[in-house]
């Protein structure tokens, strides 16, 4: 189950003609499976989700992101390229050539804080004395 519809991902990004539509849908469901991969040490997410409003929002909103950054990868991945011809520089620097879904660590992090994990690194604790 997907955290997301096609019309969410709609709201959010553009219209989308039919080929795009099936291809989101089959992503938004494969970001759902890594979500709940990549997040199960902490329960069952979709469960989690259907009790708390705020994180099923947070696992749209991603969803949605994720799917997005995996459609509007270019063919090839590039990200860059730079060309000079005297004397013959070239440079290409690759983003996502693949398409694959990813989650950045701000992202993951705003997930985390909503399962109610500290995310800070830092804590602060009493420690009985010797």
């Amino acid at each position: 189950m997907a955290f997301a519809i096609t019309a969410d991902l709609v709201k959010r990004w553009r219209a989308l003609n039919q080929a795009e539509l099936e291809r989101a849908e089959v992503l938004l469901d494969d970001a759902a499976w890594w979500l709940r991969t990549w997040f199960s040490e902490f329960g069952n997410l979709t469960a989690l989700a259907a009790d708390d409003p705020e994180l099923a929002e947070g696992l749209l909103i991603l969803s949605c992101s994720m799917v997005k950054r995996a459609m509007t990868s270019a063919g090839d991945g590039v990200g860059q390229a730079q060309q000079v011809m005297g004397p013959f520089t070239a440079q290409i620097s690759y983003r996502n050539p693949e398409g694959n879904l990813y989650v950045y660590s701000a992202e993951r992090d705003a997930i985390l804080t909503l399962l109610g994990v500290n995310t800070s690194g830092a804590v602060s604790m009493e420690s009985p004395g010797l």
